[in-house]
């Protein structure tokens, strides 16, 4: 992180002023069975880059944890004529690159092609293919599914994985998002392909899609592409419900889960934002500088620099469709590990009381929106933020705002947020490691 908004100074000061504001024009539309879509036309390279975002991540699994994943990983398994070894041929002989990810509130499918016809008809052809016409075969289902169980068995014996997985267990209790998103090893055994089936149908579909493009492209090229997407999909009038379960705000507690480890991996943090929150902007600001901006973030300089308990400590806020979590994270020796909690503790309480400094906030600003125009330097990056702001309904114009966003906050502002959306009489602290990591 320190690497890259070294660069970014460099070439920000290399350039006019007007760098730093976001020149990407956003159009929307939508198609003719109601999947919105947002695209950008880039003419830097002769390339196509297609992501379709679903309401069908791990929150839609049930009592089947794992379902998505297991169903996304399967996608490009099989189809009415082809089986995954043709399908991954095609994409070889186009040099397109297809992929499918599952987090805990959404999913996705995304197409890279090179714009020439050569190259991209067939591979268009085979992503709509696949889109339309997954069979989900029982012999790739098995494969699959035996994978996912060897994998969830390797992290059982991983404490990073342990920490992580048992902390959202805790912070979320019986919601969806408590779960990890391959699952867990009792209920992936349960899945059968009818069930993979059954949630194809029910959430991989015009219902709970959301397109994104940015392409060379003309307009008219692009939505005659996009109605040919979105008539491919699965048109089922059956789709996935809404998440019932609410959000529960944590009561405060301290958990130590013994582990060989002589690492101590630690978890503190507390439910924060919903995305698209009034309170994005600062607290994405405050918390850059509390525990975000790499070797400048104050945990960084604390921990580490001043007292050399870590390698790396950071923290996060991630918003998701329901409240998302503020997470500070660490690995130390097992005998400095209280000693670090005491730190992050005390820490996160004076931010809380005090918030940044002035030179913290006016330094924080300048580094996010002098190193902005590299956060969306690729079609990638730019496709990224379309797909997010598509899904979660956020202004058009948020990239266009971001940096006067930016710009006009306060340390007032920052302060408010914190102890609006920050519960720290009730931070959830977990300790995993050997009986020298354990409280006294």
């Amino acid at each position: 992180m320190k690497t890259l908004f070294k660069l970014s100074f460099f070439i920000i000061t290399m350039a006019v002023s007007n760098m730093t504001k976001a020149d990407v024009a956003v159009s929307e539309y939508t198609t003719k069975n109601g999947v919105k879509v947002l695209f950008v036309k880039s003419a830097n390279i002769p390339m196509i880059d297609i992501k379709i975002t679903f309401n069908a991540g791990a929150d839609q699994d049930g009592s089947l944890k794992g379902l998505s994943m297991l169903t996304h990983n399967l996608l490009d398994e099989g189809t009415k004529k082809m089986n995954s070894e043709d399908i991954a041929s095609v994409f070889e002989s186009t040099g397109a690159i297809f992929n499918t990810s599952v987090n805990k509130d959404k999913s996705s499918v995304s197409l890279r092609s090179l714009t020439d016809k050569k190259y991209f008809d067939p591979s268009i052809k085979m992503f709509l293919t696949i889109l339309s016409e997954s069979t989900f075969p029982k012999n790739e289902f098995d494969i699959q599914k035996n994978r996912t169980i060897s994998s969830i068995i390797e992290e059982e014996s991983d404490p990073s994985e342990i920490a992580s997985n048992l902390f959202f267990k805790e912070m979320y209790g019986k919601h969806p998002y408590a779960s990890p998103t391959n699952g867990l090893k009792n209920t992936v055994k349960k899945i059968q392909r009818k069930d993979v089936l059954n949630f194809y149908k029910k959430n991989i579909n015009t219902n709970t899609a959301k397109i994104a493009i940015v392409s060379p492209l003309a307009k008219n090229d692009i939505i005659k592409l996009v109605e040919k997407i979105s008539k491919s999909l699965n048109h089922s009038k059956i789709s996935g419900k809404p998440i019932s379960t609410a959000v529960k705000k944590n009561k405060g507690k301290y958990i130590f889960k013994k582990s060989n480890s002589e690492q101590a991996h630690i978890y503190v943090g507390t439910l924060s934002i919903k995305r698209g929150s009034d309170n994005n902007f600062p607290l994405y600001v405050g918390n850059y500088i509390f525990g975000g901006s790499g070797f400048s973030a104050r945990l960084m300089q604390e921990l580490r620099v001043k007292r050399g308990l870590t390698y790396g400590v950071y923290s996060y806020v991630y918003p998701m469709k329901e409240i998302g979590p503020f997470v500070i994270g660490i690995e130390t020796k097992s005998e400095q590990a209280q000693l670090s909690v005491k730190l992050i503790q005390d820490m996160v309480k004076d931010f809380y009381k005090k918030g940044p400094t002035e030179k913290e906030l006016n330094d924080a600003k300048q580094a996010i929106i002098n190193g902005f125009p590299l956060r969306i330097d690729s079609n990638s990056d730019i496709l990224n933020y379309l797909s997010i702001i598509n899904y979660y309904n956020l202004p058009i114009d948020y990239l266009s705002t971001f940096t006067s966003n930016i710009s006009n906050l306060t340390k007032k502002d920052i302060i408010s947020a914190f102890q609006e959306e920050i519960d720290i009489d009730n931070l959830i602290t977990l300790v995993v490691g050997n009986e020298k990591a354990k409280k006294k």
